[in-house]
């Protein structure tokens, strides 16, 4: 799909199936559901023609325009086998971890009891979110834990799977450095540092984002290759929990703010 149009262009079901590793008769299902559904799907609009010898229908999907509330995801998600040997264990976890999502903290992979259960997981209060009895949790929790999906954190969980983006998709050089950070974390261990960006929306609509503490370390690692970034990382991190505060403290970079800092003023 073209994020910047919101429009799936000219895709059969056939190529959609084969694309994401889903079965053909579940594809058309869910597409004829999806065009029924027009918080998801404003329009679909479909082109046959002849190929090859035969019918082939290209459909054009437009992507309804969403609210805040969405998240963004590789395909490869749809194609991870999760080292989950039954199929039909994979789609309870994938759908699970989708579900898990919704619920996160905006723009991270980390869900936060509103009632910690002892600095924990409120499993209680999960299960009603997500309308499955605590049983069916605690079976989808050790599945997904064990298949290296989720991991536990102080008063919550982290989905640990690289293709649920965090925050966002952008080309733009503080978001493949807070990417670059956020991978290193999931691959070493590290519960990684929110983005935290101050979002203004803007009175034609548009959204401003300002990170001052991102664009910082952004200046101090973005002409660096990306393994020399990790393995910057390597060598000064040693917390097994951080922010974007630790990172710029280890890094050397002195991030305060124009209004913490003192001047010295001279009277005539």
């Amino acid at each position: 799909m073209n994020y910047k149009t919101s429009i799936a262009d000219n895709v059969t079901e056939k190529e959609i199936s084969e694309k994401l590793g889903i079965s053909l008769s579940t594809v058309k299902r869910s597409v004829s559901r999806l065009k029924n559904n027009k918080n998801l799907i404003d329009k679909v609009i479909s082109n046959n023609v002849i190929a090859e010898g035969s019918y082939k229908t290209y459909n054009k999907y437009h992507v309804a325009k969403c609210n805040e509330d969405f998240f963004y995801i590789y395909n490869s998600f749809f194609n991870d086998d999760m080292n989950i040997a039954k199929a039909s264990e994979r789609i309870k976890i994938k759908n699970f971890l989708l579900k898990l999502k919704a619920l996160c903290k905006k723009e991270t992979n980390k869900y936060i009891s509103e009632s910690p259960y002892l600095d924990g997981l409120n499993k209680t209060e999960l299960s009603k979110k997500l309308g499955i009895d605590t049983k069916t949790l605690n079976k989808y929790l050790e599945m997904a834990v064990n298949a290296g999906q989720i991991k536990y954190i102080t008063n919550g969980l982290l989905i640990l799977n690289k293709s649920i983006i965090p925050d966002f998709k952008k080309d733009d050089t503080d978001t493949r450095i807070y990417h670059i950070i956020y991978d290193w974390c999931i691959d070493n261990g590290v519960v990684p540092p929110d983005r935290n960006d101050e979002i203004t929306v803007m009175a034609n609509g548009s959204i401003r984002r300002r990170n001052s503490l991102l664009v910082e370390i952004t200046g101090k690692l973005g002409y660096m290759e990306d393994e020399d970034i990790r393995s910057l990382l390597t060598n000064r991190i040693t917390s097994e929990e951080i922010t974007l505060e630790y990172i710029a403290k280890v890094l050397n970079i002195n991030n305060k703010k124009k209004e913490e800092i003192e001047y010295s003023v001279i009277l005539d």
